[in-house]
């Protein structure tokens, strides 16, 4: 059996036992860097010196910046499953994934853009020259959709519906999903738009000279370098670069009662347990907030509070 026949079995299995789509696809999606690491190679003939190589690999893009740790830790768990998978049907007599271990990401709180910190961004840009109106709109798409980097520099005209404020992204070189964003960003979008130089390219945001003129599509350099001068003219000592929107996001996503689900799907995330392992770590301080809005005890002390109802909380 080749490799490529045997993740096909793996995934109708998991689709038979009852597993959902998004499972199915995350499993696809995550085991097809395997096959192209190791080519469709007969599963008999894969190695253990050969999936440490391939793990050696993904770990080695965490450290260029590449791929989050979370990430890979998916990918390794994937390919485990995978041969335990192929020796469970028979299909194997060995498990070459047995040794490897996956990687345990250390959990720490991502560090988002400070509320005032966003707000003195957006100070910056009042005074609605043609690169504040690019800057502005930049800023609040950012952070009013937690998107990629590559997701914002990709955009292109097309793209964006501001009637339904809802833009289609591609992050990660193939994917494409809808991010939605409030009116603020759809009056930013809109300014830009209307004060856009002409170019020779479809793509929403433009790098340009002092002047004004456009030099072709917005790159990510352009990006961090534009948040790393306005945050320093505005004084900012707090964390501010383009990932930091999309940290800040997913926080005042949870901390706003926002599940972690529908926070996987707005964020882009293959896998649910990806948002958990990064996002579900909230400081002592957030805790403390999000336990003092949503405790059952809450709601019974408001209860309370206005003498007795019927309901037999009198005298608690």
């Amino acid at each position: 059996m080749r490799l490529s026949e045997a993740i096909q079995a793996l995934l109708l299995a998991t689709q038979a036992n009852g597993r959902s789509p998004e499972t199915v696809e995350a499993y696809r999606e995550k085991l097809s860097y395997l096959l192209t690491s190791l080519g469709d190679v007969a599963i008999e003939a894969v190695t253990v010196a050969e999936l440490r190589g391939y793990v050696a690999g993904q770990l080695a893009r965490v450290q260029a910046g590449e791929l989050s740790p979370f990430t890979v830790a998916g990918r390794v768990r994937a390919l485990k499953r995978l041969f335990s998978f192929l020796v469970e049907e028979e299909l194997l007599g060995a498990n070459p994934a047995r040794r490897i271990k996956p990687p345990r990401p250390r959990r720490v709180t991502p560090k988002g853009i400070a509320h005032r910190d966003l707000i003195a961004l957006l100070e910056s840009t009042q005074a609605g020259s043609l690169l504040d109106l690019r800057d502005r709109a930049i800023i609040l798409l950012l952070a009013d959709t937690g998107c990629r980097l590559g997701g914002l520099c990709g955009l292109r005209l097309g793209d964006v519906d501001l009637e339904a404020r809802r833009a289609e992204v591609t992050e990660k070189g193939e994917k494409t999903r809808a991010v939605y964003f409030l009116e603020m960003t759809a009056a930013a979008l809109r300014a830009w738009l209307e004060a856009r130089p002409a170019a020779d390219t479809e793509t929403l945001f433009l790098s340009m000279d002092r002047w004004g003129n456009a030099q072709g599509p917005i790159t990510g350099v352009t990006v961090a370098r534009m948040l790393a001068r306005r945050a320093k003219r505005a004084g900012i000592e707090g964390k501010v670069n383009p990932h930091s929107f999309r940290h800040a996001f997913a926080r005042d996503f949870l901390m706003s009662g926002g599940d972690l689900g529908a926070l996987s799907d707005l964020l882009g995330h293959a896998d649910v347990l990806v948002t958990k392992a990064f996002y579900g770590v909230l400081t002592g301080e957030d805790l403390r907030r999000k336990h003092a809005e949503y405790s059952p005890v809450k709601w019974l002390t408001e209860e309370t509070k206005g003498g007795s109802d019927g309901d037999g909380y009198e005298g608690l």
